[in-house]
């Protein structure tokens, strides 16, 4: 199973191509074998390398004698689902750019409980989250907004947003979001030191919660015209209510937030094979969370 090198051209553009390039299960054993271990296998307890272990679902390390699964510490982890059906859903995920719920999802792998498709389109949030790290640089706009979820419920969110200003050209480049309890100096501080690299151009409202960012760690500019910002918060809330309608509840939006500025930023990827690697590897790293710890608290990627 050739998997390694997807183009634009080469992905499958329906249900049954996905299932048709993920269907062999021990092939998929090989493939994230070479994936989360291309120079041979490490033992995450002991971090011996073996570069003759031979792909499998368990491995015994042959220096301290450890089992690990090809799933240990990864997303994918405990696991009752086959390592097929994993890569179609991570496949299937990433090279759908405007999004897909958990209803999509359950139809697609025919699973039987709502739940399971849920869970794992979270975890692969969180994924998205881990890889996507990468902060804005250059000419970095910020501004915040409200924008209103949660259908009936008309729930509304305070978000602040960031975009990189792609110069001469103009143009967007990577963009991040974090919801705020209340905007304020602390709260800009705070994601601009956590999403912004030191040593940019800040383009600021000119509102008092703005004023006095630490002119050690930017240079900042006072606009009255901040419209790249909100005309991305405002898309988002346009996709989070087309595509979800209503089924996002506050504790839970931060990772919707993620896979709005992870799909944004992977279009400057050279194709959508690129996008799949890029989410596999936060997959690979990323260590897994159960139902229940998901759904009790807000997740931080």
């Amino acid at each position: 199973m050739q998997v390694t090198h997807f183009t634009n051209h080469s992905l499958p553009e329906t249900a049954d191509g996905f299932r048709k390039l993920f269907s062999d299960e021990e092939a998929c054993l090989q493939f994230l074998f070479s994936k989360r271990w291309p120079h041979g296998f490490e033992c995450p307890y002991c971090n011996w390398l073996n570069k003759d272990q031979l792909p499998a679902k368990t491995m015994n390390c042959s220096h301290c004698g450890h089992p690990t699964s090809i799933t240990t510490n990864t997303i994918m982890h405990g696991t009752k689902k086959s390592l097929s059906q994993w890569l179609i859903c991570i496949l299937w995920f990433s090279s759908n750019e405007g999004g897909r719920s958990a209803k999509d999802l359950q139809r697609l792998l025919k699973l039987s409980s709502y739940q399971t498709a849920w869970t794992w389109l979270q975890k692969l949030r969180m994924a998205m989250a881990q890889t996507d790290n990468r902060p804005c640089q250059g000419t970095v706009e910020i501004s915040s907004d409200t924008i209103s979820f949660g259908g009936e419920s008309k729930a509304k969110a305070s978000i602040l947003a960031a975009a990189e200003i792609i110069m001469p050209a103009g143009i967007t480049g990577r963009i991040k979001m974090q919801t705020i309890d209340a905007l304020n100096r602390e709260s800009v501080e705070n994601f601009s030191t956590d999403h912004i690299l030191p040593g940019s151009s800040l383009i600021l409202p000119d509102l008092e919660a703005y004023q006095k960012i630490d002119s050690k760690s930017f240079i900042t500019i006072t606009s009255q015209s901040t419209f790249r910002t909100r005309d991305i918060l405002k898309s988002f809330e346009i996709w989070l209510n087309k595509i979800h309608r209503g089924g996002v509840i506050a504790k839970h939006l931060q990772l919707y937030l993620d896979e709005f500025c992870f799909r944004n930023n992977a279009e400057m990827l050279p194709d959508n094979g690129a996008v799949f690697d890029l989410l596999l590897s936060g997959v690979i790293k990323k260590k897994s969370l159960s139902y229940k710890s998901i759904t009790s608290k807000p997740v931080k990627g």
